[in-house]
């Protein structure tokens, strides 16, 4: 299976940081947060990664290179205008090929089994397959996971909701018919959950994001050994 690290936006969240530096290029302990991830991608068996880049895209693609560091193989999908989360998957979908990938975001820390989501991808029921986590102590939460692992809405602050982790399985056919042009991964979750192939797993292990100043130093706390 390949994989697509989300690595293009702004970082406009983390204000004078995120103006200066790609999200995936803030350190956590020693490393970059990109290559936390290329790391246990890696480790997990991943060979082909696609990274798309927009936000200083030079400097994100000098320091990764072509991944050999790693082992594995990165192949670039530069974004002239910036596509958003769904439009810049859309994008890729011809590095990607016709089989279910997996995407990663490029602003969150994990130690988790993927084959969690990996191994359980069923692209005849399932046009996506959500990883989820708890919500952080400052989250609102995306989800309601349904006994049968389909996902809904969840109102913000609903008991029993869970975060998006940034991490997911999914089946190419089903982006395919979106235009390439930029629109928000939202769009692509909501017309699935309406098809009722929208589904999702609670992640074991660790999981961290850097989306705001305070999660990023919560995260540098957590994360400080490794």
């Amino acid at each position: 299976m390949k994989a697509m690290i989300l690595a293009a936006g702004r970082g406009t969240r983390l204000k004078e940081l995120g103006r200066h530096t790609p999200k995936p290029l803030i350190t956590v302990g020693d490393r970059a947060v990109i290559e936390h991830t290329l790391a246990a991608l890696a480790d997990q068996g991943f060979r082909e990664i696609v990274i798309n880049a927009h936000h200083l895209a030079e400097r994100l693609m000098e320091r990764v290179g072509d991944g050999s560091r790693w082992g594995v193989r990165v192949t670039w999908s530069a974004e002239d205008v910036l596509m958003n989360t769904g439009g810049g998957i859309r994008q890729a979908l011809p590095l990607l090929g016709h089989d279910p990938f997996l995407t990663v975001n490029g602003d969150i820390l994990w130690e988790t089994a993927l084959t969690s989501l990996t191994a359980v991808f069923a692209p005849g029921v399932m046009d996506g397959l959500l990883g989820l986590v708890p919500n952080p102590p400052d989250g609102l939460g995306d989800f309601l996971l349904a006994a049968d692992g389909r996902l809904t809405r969840a109102s913000p602050g609903l008991p029993g909701a869970l975060t998006y982790s940034g991490i997911q399985v999914l089946r190419p056919g089903a982006l395919s018919p979106y235009p390439v042009s930029p629109f928000p991964l939202n769009r692509f979750h909501d017309d699935v959950i309406a098809a009722g192939r929208l589904h999702g797993r609670l992640l074991p292990g660790r999981w961290a994001d850097m989306g705001t100043p305070e999660r990023l130093e919560r995260a540098r706390r957590d994360w400080a050994g490794g």
